[in-house]
């Protein structure tokens, strides 16, 4: 996973008093509350992470789109080690930000899908929730006799090991998306989606008006909006991992991760993650299987060659 730098970040709140609006400084929960653990025991083909995050303070935490859909449960902890008030939620596959409201010690465990096999393992059409999320009784409802086992764990360890073996229950039960939509995934990924439909089209040998449509079914997201969800995270990392002995201008962060110019990477940072390049917000930068320079070079000289991509499924 790509580490975003501590730092401590104050939003401003609104406080309602006497008819008159006072600004309040309230600090934010920090990146590095967010730990992804070790997958060992997790189907790697089709869940990603299994992952915890402890809000360190009280606050609106950013979480920037990703294109993935999580299983998540949220609670609080005793002093006795004992989960309190837990509550579930299903996140749809997202192109837009979101603040979740945190108390100080509120805590998430989640499970992270494969882009593509969430809505395979959880029972659902990924674009039925886009953007969007099954929370509470409504989550519960969906997940039958896996709810009650994740609600009634009493411990994280006890929680962890349930969720784990529920991930390895739906993936063994998961239905297999089309092979050529699992190496058009695969492609997008490693070239951080800076590769259009036709050109993976071609690359993978399908129709271009079969393989937007698989994409979606698969996602939940169409083909351009995953793709530019996969740019702006790579670009992102771009410049989180640019130090001040080899800085990266925003002009070559554009150029990098395939904008038409900087207007075009300023305006698709705002959409996905409600702020410019220039003035970034610290944010989680979750772990995704993005390709290097060189995986995207490799790609690029087997499109101008005019070869098929020979994918693993």
């Amino acid at each position: 996973m790509v580490g975003t730098r501590q730092v401590r970040a104050w939003n401003s709140c609104d406080d309602q008093k006497a008819g008159r609006v006072v600004a309040v400084r309230c600090r934010m929960p920090l990146p590095s509350d967010y730990t992804e653990l070790s997958a060992a025991n997790l189907d790697g083909r089709r869940v990603e992470a299994l992952w915890t995050f402890r809000a360190s303070s009280a606050g609106d935490h950013l979480v920037l789109p990703d294109g993935r859909m999580d299983l998540i449960v949220r609670f609080r902890v005793s002093e006795e080690g004992e989960i309190l008030a837990p509550r579930l939620v299903l996140i749809g596959p997202s192109q837009r930000p979101s603040h979740v409201p945190c108390e100080q010690g509120d805590c998430f465990f989640g499970l992270r899908f494969r882009a593509g096999w969430g809505g395979a393992c959880l029972g659902l059409a990924p674009a039925s929730l886009r953007d969007s999320a099954l929370r509470g009784d409504a989550a519960a409802k969906h997940l039958g006799p896996d709810a009650t086992l994740l609600l009634s764990a009493g411990r994280m360890p006890v929680l962890q090991a349930r969720m784990v073996a529920l991930a390895g229950r739906r993936a063994q039960r998961a239905t297999g998306i089309a092979g050529g939509a699992m190496d058009a995934l695969n492609l997008m990924h490693l070239s951080a989606g800076r590769l259009t439909l036709t050109e993976v089209a071609r690359l993978v040998d399908v129709p271009e008006r079969s393989l937007r449509r698989q994409i979606t079914a698969a996602v939940g997201l169409p083909y351009k909006a995953f793709g530019s969800v996969l740019r702006f995270q790579w670009t992102l990392r771009l410049l989180s991992q640019a130090g001040s002995t080899s800085p990266l201008t925003l002009a070559q962060a554009a150029a990098e991760g395939g904008y038409s110019d900087q207007a075009h990477m300023t305006r698709e940072f705002r959409r996905h993650g409600g702020f410019t390049p220039g003035r970034r917000q610290p944010a989680t930068l979750v772990g995704l299987p993005l390709g290097t320079e060189a995986d995207a070079a490799e790609i690029f000289k087997t499109r101008a060659s005019g070869a098929a991509y020979a994918g693993a499924h």
